[in-house]
């Protein structure tokens, strides 16, 4: 099961801060093939950075979603997150998958819901879900791709090995060092700057 919801304290979590604010989805599900910046295939056991919500991912969604930037606060994130978990919960969710005020499955199919609380979450909550600001630039920038090439070129050039999985960024030796976690924000940002800054 993916969780999202990691704790992003400051100082001796670094490395765990970093992480989030690439939304790191606690629970990755076993080994699974990668797609490396060129496109080669088949590196497996590769612990992904991010993975887009299928609840979130819902196309029908007419309102933008909230916007998790990198330098939102903790108490931001749990904001935003504790308004789609509480409407989760008044649509049938069961609290037992409740992770405090930030953790929630992502793979809401996965769980053995009714079709009615399936159906019932993603048409009065989908638009409710926040969002990270990589999640936005996978939906919407037209130059994704390439912030992403230069995003994983970025982190292997600073010693954190990195390659493309299903479309996003994926460590290949889990989360890097205290000292070097902050590549992990750094490498982002510089790659893309462009469409961030572009982002209200």
């Amino acid at each position: 099961m993916s969780i999202i919801g990691v704790s992003r304290s400051r100082g001796a979590a670094a490395v765990v801060t970093a992480a989030v604010s690439l939304t790191l989805v606690a629970g990755c599900n076993g080994a699974a093939k990668t797609d490396s910046p060129s496109g080669a295939q088949g590196t497996p056991g590769v612990a992904s950075i991010q993975k887009p919500s299928t609840a979130a991912s819902a196309k029908a969604v007419a309102a933008e979603r909230p916007l998790i930037r990198l330098d939102s606060s903790d108490e931001e994130i749990a904001r935003l997150r504790g308004v789609y978990i509480d409407c989760m919960l008044a649509n049938g969710f069961p609290r037992q998958f409740v992770k405090g005020r930030t953790g929630y499955p992502t793979d809401l199919e996965d769980l053995g819901l009714s079709t009615k609380v399936l159906g019932d979450i993603k048409k009065n909550c989908a638009s409710k879900e926040p969002e990270s600001t990589m999640a936005r630039a996978q939906r919407l920038d037209p130059a994704y791709a390439d912030h992403l090439d230069a995003n994983i070129k970025c982190l292997n050039d600073h010693g954190v090995k990195a390659v493309v999985q299903d479309g996003s960024p994926a460590l290949v030796d889990g989360l890097p060092s205290e000292s070097e976690a902050h590549w992990l924000d750094d490498c982002e940002k510089e790659a893309f700057g462009s469409y961030y800054s572009t982002l209200k």
